[in-house]
């Protein structure tokens, strides 16, 4: 149990792959914002070099002038090669190699052992970070090999010899705590992309559940206006109404006034309820699916008892009516007008959410091998299903889709507490 626990745990902490983590740093947003990082990165370390070849001057360290001169040379050329392609990524990779390659003969070609390099060794250490952060953790990682492979060659290799004098720490050390920097990088900036991934699917999903309440809105605010001019009209000529009404009953023509009072009142029925239940959520879907029943020419029956609120997220209780719902409603376009029906029904018990729908379907409906309807181009019973599914199992519960004799019924039950 404690293992199986364990690597739950470290699937949900790196739920991202390699692809997803190189798809995810090319993407147009990121690259924008990474191009203009990088080039504040690139004119950081120009005016850095710029300011080292003052004291360089001065003492007379014409080595280290070529040096910081060759940097700054380098840093242009990435700028350039940014500006041409905005690819930050094969910017960082050339340029951290390339550093690392003018490094490498300053360190070889430097005659004066008085100088410590351990400034450099130092930034070095520090590149891994750099380059994870710019370039993201694979293609960062790759570019922070560059500093791999130089400690490698200037500490494992006759190189050494070249070198100047450095202690037994570094030499026998150095590349160990470089490979764990390397590591450290790559787990923190793991852990900021995951963020950045998790962000961005937040995000959209928010948006796509606030474009899908507008719509919502929209379509209610037609139902209100609609019902409103209805409301309008009959308040207008309910006067003649009562003296046509009136007309029957003086002449005694009681059949006549039953059939005109049915009339009337399957005229009231155009006006679409707008109150099912005390949930809003709930209520706006049922109110726009009724007014859409109503259009096909049949009025369904919704049994709907829950509260104003309760222990489940309003995307999540959208999508499981809105889904059960169009599914239902798109099945009738296929069933004659006087067929056409919708029985719905959503109750909670403080405990228990439960989903119930029937409603006829013309098409003979197959299910796969989870228990799932497959959608046909002639009737898309099974769309939405699935998420209807997923909901259910979120919740600790459970979906069925059944068919038989021609009567499509949903069921789902999951705890909200």
């Amino acid at each position: 149990m404690d293992t199986n626990f364990s690597i739950d745990n470290l699937r949900r902490k790196f739920r991202y792959n390699i692809r997803q983590l190189m798809d995810f740093e090319m993407e147009e947003s990121v690259r924008q914002q990474k191009y203009h990082t990088s080039m504040i990165l690139f004119v950081g370390f120009i005016l850095y070099s710029i300011i080292t070849i003052i004291p360089c001057v001065k003492s007379g360290y014409p080595h280290g002038i070529v040096t910081n001169i060759a940097i700054i040379i380098l840093f242009l050329l990435a700028i350039l090669l940014l500006n041409l392609y905005h690819n930050h990524v094969t910017a960082i990779i050339l340029g951290a190699y390339e550093l690392c390659l003018i490094l490498f003969f300053h360190f070889i070609m430097e005659v004066d052992w008085t100088i410590g390099m351990d400034a450099f060794w130092l930034f070095i250490l520090t590149m891994p970070f750099i380059t994870d952060y710019m370039a993201g953790v694979v293609y960062g990682t790759i570019a922070a090999c560059s500093g791999l492979i130089l400690s490698f060659l200037c500490f494992h290799t006759k190189m050494l010899n070249y070198l100047q004098p450095y202690g037994s720490n570094m030499v026998q050390w150095f590349t160990i705590i470089y490979i764990v920097m390397m590591m450290a990088a790559a787990v923190i900036e793991y852990e900021l992309t995951a963020y950045q991934i998790d962000k961005k699917a937040s995000d959209e999903k928010i948006s796509f559940y606030q474009k899908e309440r507008t719509q919502r809105l929209q379509r209610l605010l037609e139902i209100y206006e609609t019902n409103e001019q209805t409301i309008r009209k009959y308040k207008h000529d309910v006067k003649h109404f009562n003296r046509v009404l009136a007309s029957f009953i003086q002449n005694q023509e009681y059949e006549n006034a039953a059939n005109y009072l049915r009339e009337f009142d399957s005229m009231l029925e155009t006006v679409t309820a707008v109150s099912f239940c005390d949930n809003k959520v709930v209520n706006e879907l049922l109110s726009i699916y009724a007014n859409r029943c109503q259009k096909m020419g049949f009025k369904p029956r919704f049994k709907v008892t829950i509260p104003e609120r309760f222990p489940i997220e309003d995307t999540d209780l959208t999508s499981l009516v809105a889904n059960a719902l169009e599914n239902a409603c798109e099945a009738q376009h296929l069933i004659d007008e006087e067929k056409r029906s919708l029985q719905f029904e959503l109750s909670y018990d403080g405990r228990k959410l439960k989903l119930f729908t029937k409603n006829p379907c013309a098409v003979e409906t197959t299910f796969n091998d989870n228990g799932l309807p497959v959608s046909t181009r002639e009737v898309q019973s099974g769309v939405g299903t699935a998420q209807i599914k997923a909901i259910a199992e979120k919740y600790g519960g459970v979906a069925s889709f059944e068919q038989h004799d021609g009567i499509f019924t949903v069921k789902a039950v999951m705890t909200c507490m």
